[in-house]
């Protein structure tokens, strides 16, 4: 089985997250930064949109694993682990679903196979 180029959490969260004054990273097409970050928007937009249901009072980190075809389609989406809440889980995963489907991806981030295999945290905060 050909492995899959899977965008780890900290290389997410640095090329979207960092700070304001960062420079572009070297090796890193304009492309592919805008089309992670549009992605992301899109989920944490429905994720508003469908009030995942978490409660509590700190934040909790749900890991995605997000799979998108060359043509934007969602391909399959599931939480890695499980957070504390089934409901939390499945309702993150609805709100992925909704988001779909998203832009067609840059060819530098497909696999052989055609597709774009994500893992990422998305932090959910108690809705007021």
């Amino acid at each position: 089985m050909t492995p899959h180029r899977t965008i780890q959490c900290l290389l997410l969260c640095f090329l979207l997250l960092g700070p304001a004054n960062a420079q572009p990273q070297a090796g890193v097409a304009p492309e592919v930064r805008e089309w992670l970050s549009a992605l992301v928007a899109k989920v944490e937009t429905a994720e508003n949109a469908n009030g995942v249901a978490w409660s509590g009072r700190r934040p909790l980190v749900v890991d995605l694993r997000i799979v998108v075809g060359a043509d934007g389609a969602l391909r399959d989406v599931s939480v890695e682990g499980r957070s504390r809440s089934r409901a939390t889980d499945e309702s993150v995963i609805a709100a992925v679903r909704s988001a779909a489907p998203f832009a067609r991806p840059p060819d530098a981030l497909l696999t052989p196979e055609g597709t774009v295999d994500l893992s990422f945290p998305m932090e959910l905060t108690r809705r007021r």
